[in-house]
């Protein structure tokens, strides 16, 4: 089935002016959105009243978040690592037992324990040290016109990232440089502390240290949370083509007999996905009430050379639907595009909560996964959007909504 036949009254390009012109007009209202503002809820406010007149419902569901928890890893790190060369350069010069080694180990296992936790595996770690926000997520549905035999989900996400400062200062180069540092001064020290700990003199080793210390006091500036993006492309473009989905069918009367289509525009993506987390916390049904469902992310659409599908997500650590990635990969072939599937190299998107859930799961992306100058920096403006990746991806949207009403998950 292609989903664009001629008699369609509202075509996908009409679609990609309401997306495009939906950004630009929540970028110069409402401005960045970090996740719990006031920002944040008057946008998505916005994008309901835009969502109502396409769907049976549209609702917003509140839950509470700690938004500056999830980066709080990386200034961590560097302040555990800076104590771990203090603790290993006096015990090398004498001035502490070689034993009081094990306080750097240990400083260095609570420095991985914050990456590994909050970057890897997206855990809560550090909440409770953070001022709670409430955020929320806004959920359309339109339904089946009869028994409700399969959903499936379309989704973005409503918040803003703040700023890293130097993917904006550096480029995709510097910023990598920056982290690559900061990393090799991890395993340096790392090296160091197992040779004290192993009784050896390691006083050349304990002042080598010192060459890291720049990197580690770097780390404190990494993510600047005095300045957020517009995310424009990151990811407003998710939240737009999910609602243009719902429009594209509403104006063109398209109801599925037994597929119910619903729109999700999460809150706190950009502080570990809390929002898509939130969500399928309290809505276990979507597990168990023997609808077959998906979840289709959409995230960061605007590099069309990069477009990918992923199927392993977190960063490796969680894999996705590998039939919902063959929906969108047979979807895209329809539309004339050959889509990659493969892994995130680094970070997650919200299928990652989604699969984690139970829920059959995968994201679509079009980013430079380098990353993108524009990726986290003030750079992300509407003025930098790709009407024409917009318009591409949305009709394999569309492609991928239709096939699985037709045919479910094969």
């Amino acid at each position: 089935m292609i989903y664009s036949p001629e008699s369609h009254k509202t075509t996908t390009a009409d679609c990609t002016e309401f997306i495009t012109q939906g950004i630009t007009n929540i970028c110069k209202t409402f401005g960045p959105r970090p996740c719990g503002s006031d920002s944040e809820k008057n946008a998505q406010e916005q994008m309901m009243k835009e969502l109502e007149p396409f769907c049976d419902s549209v609702k917003r569901e509140t839950f509470k978040v700690n938004p500056k928890a999830f980066m709080s890893f990386v200034p961590h790190a560097g302040a555990c690592l800076m104590g771990s060369t203090a603790i290993n350069l006096a015990s090398s010069l004498g001035k502490i037992p070689k034993k009081a080694a094990l306080g750097s180990a240990a400083l260095m296992g609570g420095a991985l324990a914050g990456i590994v936790g909050e970057f890897l595996l997206y855990k809560k770690m550090y909440d409770p040290l953070f001022k709670e926000e409430t955020s929320g997520n806004v959920i359309a549905v339109r339904k089946a016109a009869g028994e409700t035999k399969r959903r499936i989900i379309i989704s973005g996400h409503s918040d803003s990232a703040p700023e890293w400062t130097y993917t904006y200062k550096l480029g995709s180069h510097g910023v990598l440089a920056v982290a690559g540092y900061a990393v090799a001064g991890l395993g340096y020290t790392a090296a160091t502390t197992a040779a004290l700990l192993a009784g050896k003199k390691a006083k050349k080793m304990a002042l080598g240290q010192l060459a890291f210390l720049p990197a580690y006091a770097g780390l404190f500036k990494f993510v600047d949370h005095n300045n957020y993006v517009d995310g424009a492309n990151d990811d407003l473009t998710g939240c737009y083509i999910s609602s243009a989905v719902m429009k594209y069918l509403s104006e063109n009367d398209i109801r599925f007999e037994n597929t119910e289509v619903v729109a999700i525009l999460t809150g706190g993506e950009e502080c570990g996905l809390r929002g898509a987390k939130a969500y399928f916390e309290a809505h276990p049904e979507f597990k168990n009430d023997g609808v077959e469902t998906v979840f289709i992310g959409l995230d960061n659409i605007r590099d069309g050379d990069f477009m990918m599908i992923y199927e392993k997500d977190m960063t490796g650590m969680v894999r996705n639907d590998k039939d919902v990635c063959t929906l969108l990969k047979n979807a895209a072939l329809k539309q004339g595009e050959d889509i990659p599937v493969g892994a995130i190299p680094l970070g997650s998107t919200d299928a990652a909560a989604a699969s984690q859930a139970g829920i059959k799961a995968a994201s679509l992306v079009a980013m430079d996964p380098a990353p993108a100058q524009y990726y986290h920096t003030r750079l992300d403006t509407a003025d930098i959007l790709i009407p024409e990746v917009i318009d591409k991806v949305l009709g394999i949207v569309l492609q991928a909504v239709c096939d699985f009403d037709e045919n479910g998950l094969k």
